[in-house]
């Protein structure tokens, strides 16, 4: 965890840690328990939209996956994610090809595929279709 607070530090200043001190929903939904560490920060996108984001640790990390969540503003739901409002940050429907969760995924990780996905957001709002992610076939 040192290690990974050091990289965020570095990358992105701007993420705090915390700890949940009791469960906290958002939008309506649970995403923090109590005991869980999560960090919390703004995002701004190419356009120059800010978005205050949440990554929250699971209660066995790394032996499950780290959720990406968009608290402010307040998005529609989408295609790109799943019923509790976490970002679908990634696919391994490429032929095996695909990056996703993995032990050696750090929050740093998330937050700049978090800064991706809302990128692609973006292009989805103004062009109505999810951009393709044709990094393999390049």
């Amino acid at each position: 965890m040192l290690t990974e607070q050091k990289i965020i530090s570095q990358k992105f200043p701007q993420f705090k840690l915390g700890q949940a001190a009791e469960d906290k929903k958002i939008n309506g939904m649970s995403v923090v328990k109590e005991g869980q560490k999560y960090w919390i920060g703004d995002l701004r996108t190419i356009s120059g939209n800010p978005y205050t984001v949440l990554i929250v640790y699971p209660d066995h990390y790394p032996g499950r996956e780290i959720r990406s969540y968009v608290i402010k503003p307040t998005l529609p739901a989408s295609n790109h994610m799943y019923g509790d409002g976490h970002l679908c940050l990634y696919s391994n429907d490429h032929g095996g090809r695909g990056q996703g969760y993995g032990k050696g995924m750090t929050a740093a990780s998330y937050i700049a595929w978090t800064a991706a996905w809302l990128h692609a957001y973006e292009i989805s709002t103004k062009t109505g279709q999810w951009p393709d992610n044709n990094f393999f076939d390049r």
